[in-house]
């Protein structure tokens, strides 16, 4: 076996190689996956995280013990949250803040300081990320702006929860700490008067949507809606992050694999044919044939754990911890550290007894010969026309082309391997690159279509109608209103057919835009509402239906017409007009004014909490991106191994099924490069036509990884034209590239040995 190994090394190191990256694939991703899931956990068990959240205007301790009476719920209690707004020099970031009276469910983690005291009317416990991110301590003073209220409070502590495992303020496309925190505080740091419970939370056995009818039976209906897990996505985007890893575990694993089993094919179908006489003489020797079969299967068993074992090893040390390391940047999850499981050991089985049935199929033909058959050489095959040969214009092809064609007919599996193979790498190196063309096309349909404008003004909550008035005369803006809401497909729904998201509304000047599905931005038809394209189809909606919804603190379902399905990146619910808005009895609090003018010395204003140019925020977007380097350098090496590994075996298996033809050719007068110009030629044919074939495959897996990224997201892929000629060229380059490789070979073909061994 070890002789066999040396003499056919580039073939076996391969099998060996492939096995290693498909498994050092899974278990990288699965390394992430697994080790966030235990974390999770661990980390919602010791922190009894909630199962189920109740929102409504005002709830009584009466309601909630009646809510803590219901068969199956666990722990109950009672809380405000209320969205605030940090000082200026935090740059005015979203605040979520937190007044409680106890903690029972959802226990803050400390991270530094003490631990969070319902009963200090004094103290603050701030986000560690956000504070980290603006170098804030425990001991410093901190000021919410909320309710009208400016709280000033001294930090004691700095916390995380499961709540917010991921964070992301409504203007950004992705996390940035430094523009989304929250803060726990007593609800004694508010005014008596203000000491409104409008949300209970609670653990039950279950899922907690099971208990809506009992729940809207202890209150009497009295209540705005039920909410899970799924509904809240500071848990349920780190969900779809993982649940993506895991996808593609298994994705790039079965590419690598697919090649494994058709390097294994070729190599050991030419070795057992090469060794015919050998077998023979082993047979009628006594040997079972049993016994040879196992000799033959050990090659790929042997390789094939090797390589698995190293992968798994590589995967969890390597990747796995790069993977964690990386995403620990954008999600907050307290001992996320690489993890395995035995899925790892069943798939390394599995991927060794594909490799070794594989040998098996290729084995088992040559073993049913009989002794005395085998030991003669085999017969040489019949010589055929070629399916080319009918070709009309045949005998005006060259040399090199009809020799090549030839070759191709009599040996497809080895053709297919090399338009297998880079085809898979071409998809791959598309994917990578896409992504880069997928970050420009989304940046500029939402920071020039969508956002219309070049200066955004962050309104803060003492803002008055009065004032926003004032500046959007000045500026020559427009006013834009943005708030939490549930919307549904019909009225009165059960919290299964509830959505939670944002609702926009927009003076419909076109400065903040809406796109149709086609990313043409579009006004949104009077007395109707736009509904993004994702929540749609997960209620069934199209336009001309009616959808229904209604906001945090209401406690009346609105009813809407749909007059346009919208996509936007990041932000998903309705967007409407504000004469719509205010016909619905709702009033109209801008949040944001946007404009094309100079908006810089509105900073000052006591009713301003920041100003942005669009020029900052793409540059907070392309930083936020960064990431993708990491993917593009990630495909693009995977995409080069891929090539050359195929590249390489084919014309290695060409080069020795062939070798005695060359030896002849040789011999008859070509020179070296003619016959390097043969094997060349069959290799670039393979690499063009992977190339094409590969072509449209690159769109399909870039939407499903941008899919894959949950509702709250809807980012359409773009690969552009140049993207697929640097993809192709690509391709060709490493092509022609190893195929030099065999140059030093065919210059060292010992014609008089090859031309003994063909007497």
């Amino acid at each position: 076996m070890l002789r066999d190994i040396r003499a056919n090394f580039a073939q076996f190191f391969s099998i060996l190689l492939l096995s290693l990256i498909a498994m050092w694939c899974y278990t990288g991703f699965q390394a992430n996956v697994i080790g966030g899931n235990r974390a999770r956990n661990n980390y919602e068990s010791s922190a009894n995280f909630a199962d189920g959240w109740i929102y409504g205007a005002d709830f009584s301790t009466e309601q909630a013990e009646k809510i803590a009476a219901i068969s199956g719920i666990k722990d109950v209690q009672r809380r405000t949250e209320v969205l605030g707004k940090a000082d200026e020099k935090y740059n005015t970031a979203e605040m979520y803040c937190y007044f409680q009276k106890n903690t029972k469910v959802t226990v803050p983690r400390t991270v530094e300081g003490a631990d969070f005291d319902a009963d200090d009317a004094d103290g603050l416990w701030l986000f560690s990320r956000f504070a980290e991110t603006w170098d804030i301590h425990v001991g410093d003073s901190f000021t919410v702006h909320v309710m009208g209220l400016d709280i000033e409070k001294k930090v004691k502590g700095l916390i995380v929860t499961p709540e917010y495992e991921f964070a992301c303020a409504s203007t950004d496309t992705d996390t940035d700490f430094h523009n989304i925190g929250f803060a726990y505080l007593s609800q004694k740091a508010l005014p008596e008067e203000m000491q409104i419970s409008n949300e209970i939370i609670f653990t039950c056995e279950g899922k907690a949507l099971r208990y809506e009818d009992d729940i809207s039976k202890a209150l009497d209906g009295s209540y705005a809606y039920l909410a899970d897990r799924n509904s809240i996505r500071g848990w349920y985007q780190l969900s779809d992050e993982l649940a993506q890893h895991d996808s593609f575990s298994y994705i790039f694993s079965f590419v690598f694999v697919s090649i494994a089993l058709l390097v294994i094919i070729t190599t050991m179908k030419r070795m057992i044919t090469q060794q015919r006489t050998q077998i023979g003489t082993l047979n009628a020797l006594g040997m079972k044939k049993r016994q040879i079969m196992l000799h033959y299967l050990s090659f790929s068993f042997v390789l094939s754990v090797i390589g698995s074992a190293l992968g798994i090893v590589l995967g969890v040390l390597t990747f796995g911890r790069m993977m964690v390391n990386m995403f620990s940047q954008f999600y907050t999850l307290p001992d996320w550290q690489p993890g395995f499981n035995y899925k790892s050991i069943v798939v390394a089985a599995v991927l060794v007894m594909i490799c070794t049935g594989t040998s098996y199929l290729s084995c088992k033909k040559i073993l049913k010969i009989h002794p005395s058959e085998a030991l003669r050489p085999a017969a040489a095959k019949t010589a055929k026309p070629c399916i080319f040969e009918k070709l009309p214009f045949w005998e005006k092809l060259s040399f090199n082309t009809r020799y090549n064609l030839r070759d191709i007919s009599r040996s497809k599996m080895r053709a297919f391997m090399g338009v297998f193979g880079t085809c898979m790498g071409m998809m791959i190196m598309e994917l990578g690159l896409g992504a880069y063309d997928t970050v420009d096309y989304v940046r500029d349909w939402y920071f020039r279509d969508i956002q219309n404008y070049e200066y955004q003004v962050i309104l803060n909550d003492s803002c008055t109608p009065e004032q926003a008035k004032e500046l959007k005369a000045e500026t020559d803006g427009e006013l834009i209103a943005m708030e939490a809401i549930s919307i549904a497909a019909k009225n009165h729904p059960t919290s299964d057919d509830i959505i939670s998201c944002k609702l926009a509304v927009t003076e419909g000047e076109q400065r903040y835009c809406v796109s149709d599905p086609e990313l043409h931005t579009t006004p949104i038809p009077e007395g109707t509402v736009a509904l993004t394209m994702k929540q749609a189809k997960k209620l069934g909606l199209s336009a001309g239906d009616k959808v229904y919804w209604k906001t945090t603190t209401g406690s009346e379902w609105n009813e809407s017409k749909i007059g346009l399905i919208s996509r936007h990146p990041n932000i998903t619910g309705i967007t409407m007009l504000r004469d719509d808005y205010e016909a619905a009895g709702m009033t109209f609090r801008p949040v944001m004014l946007v404009s094309n003018n100079n908006c810089e010395s509105l900073a000052d204003k006591d009713c301003v909490s920041a100003v942005h140019s669009m020029t900052d925020l793409i540059a907070a977007f392309d930083k936020m991106m960064e990431i993708m380097n990491l993917l593009v350098y990630f495909m693009v090496v995977f995409a080069v191994l891929l090539i050359v590994i195929v590249l390489y075996n084919s014309g290695n298996l060409s080069f020795n099924e062939r070798e005695k033809e060359f030896a002849t050719l040789r011999v008859l007068g070509f020179k070296s490069s003619a016959i390097r110009r043969l094997l060349s030629t069959q290799n670039l044919w393979l690499s063009v036509l992977g190339v094409i074939c590969g072509l449209p495959l690159g769109r399909v897996p870039l939407q499903a990884m941008m899919d894959s990224n949950g509702d709250a997201v809807d980012w359409p892929c773009c690969i552009a034209p140049s993207t697929y000629l640097i993809a192709a060229v690509f391709v060709m380059t490493v092509s022609v590239l190893v195929s030099f490789l065999f140059s030093r070979r065919i210059r060292k073909i010992d014609m008089v040995e090859v031309l003994k061994g063909m007497e």
